[in-house]
C-alpha cells in the first residue's frame, strides 16, 4: 500500500514531474496534460485506499477534473489548454499551505508535532517549540510556492511556470526535507534522528493529516521511539 511504500510515491512523483517538464519544453501539450493526468489519478486511487483525508482526496479529484476538461480541449485543437496544467500547481501548493497553516491556529496542534507524536507515541518539551516553528516554515514554504505559479499562470509563460513547478519547487522541497533530517540529527543527538524513509511512512498514515486538538507536550519519562 502507498502509506507502507512511500518510495514509491516519491520515484513516482519524479518521473511525472520531469516527463512532463520534458514534454512541456518539445511543446507537447497532450502529452504534458496527459501524464498529469495519469499521475493526478493514481495518487487518488492510492490515497482513497488508503483512508487519506477528504482534503487530500478532494485535491487529487480536482486535479483529476480539470485536466480531463484540458485534454478534452487539447483533443479538440485548442492546444493552449496546455496552460490548465497551472491550475493543478497553484491548488497543490495552496492546498498544502491551508493543511500546514492551519494546524498553527490557535487550539490546534502543529502539523509536524502531530507527526512526532503518531511516530514515537508522545512529544517531548524540547521538541513542541522545534516542530512549531518546523511547520511554519513549511507553511511559509508551500505559501512561496502558491505565490510563484500564480504568478507564473497569470504570466503566462509556461516554459518559466514548468521550470519553477517541476524542477525548483521540487528541488527545493527536498532541500528543506533532507537538510532538516541532518540539523534535527545534529542538534538533538540520536533522538532527533530519523530516516528520510521513516519520516515518509508517517507521513502517509491516514491519521497524520486529520485535525486534532492542541495538547501538553509530556516529558522525558515515557519511552522512546
Amino acid at each position: 500500500m502507498g502509506s507502507r511504500r512511500p518510495e514509491g510515491r516519491i520515484a513516482l512523483a519524479i518521473v511525472s514531474f520531469l516527463a512532463i517538464h520534458v514534454a512541456i519544453l518539445q511543446q507537447s501539450p497532450a502529452t504534458a496534460v496527459a501524464i498529469g493526468l495519469v499521475y493526478a489519478a493514481v495518487n487518488l486511487v492510492l490515497d482513497w485506499r488508503n483512508g487519506a483525508s477528504v482534503v487530500r482526496l478532494a485535491g487529487w479529484l480536482s486535479g483529476v477534473f480539470i485536466l480531463s476538461l484540458a485534454l478534452a480541449a487539447i483533443w479538440a485543437g485548442y492546444a493552449s489548454a496546455v496552460a490548465l496544467l497551472l491550475a493543478p500547481s497553484v491548488l497543490a501548493n495552496a492546498v498544502m499551505f491551508v493543511i500546514f497553516g492551519r494546524t498553527l491556529l490557535p487550539g490546534r496542534e502543529p502539523l509536524i508535532t502531530r507527526f512526532r507524536r503518531i511516530d514515537i507515541g508522545y512529544v517531548a518539551p524540547k521538541f513542541a517549540g522545534y516542530t512549531r516553528r518546523l511547520t511554519l516554515l513549511w507553511t511559509i514554504l508551500f505559501a512561496v510556492g502558491t505565490a510563484a505559479s500564480l504568478l507564473a499562470a497569470l504570466g503566462g509563460a509556461i516554459e518559466i511556470w514548468s521550470w519553477i513547478a517541476f524542477v525548483l519547487f521540487p528541488a527545493l522541497t527536498a532541500a528543506l526535507f533532507l537538510g532538516e533530517h541532518v540539523y534535527r540529527a545534529y542538534r538533538y543527538g540520536p533522538e532527533g534522528r530519523a530516516s528520510p524513509l521513516h519520516t515518509l511512512a508517517v507521513m502517509f498514515h491516514p491519521q497524520a493529516w486529520l485535525p486534532q486538538p492542541a495538547t501538553e507536550p509530556q516529558g522525558n519519562n515515557r519511552r522512546h521511539g
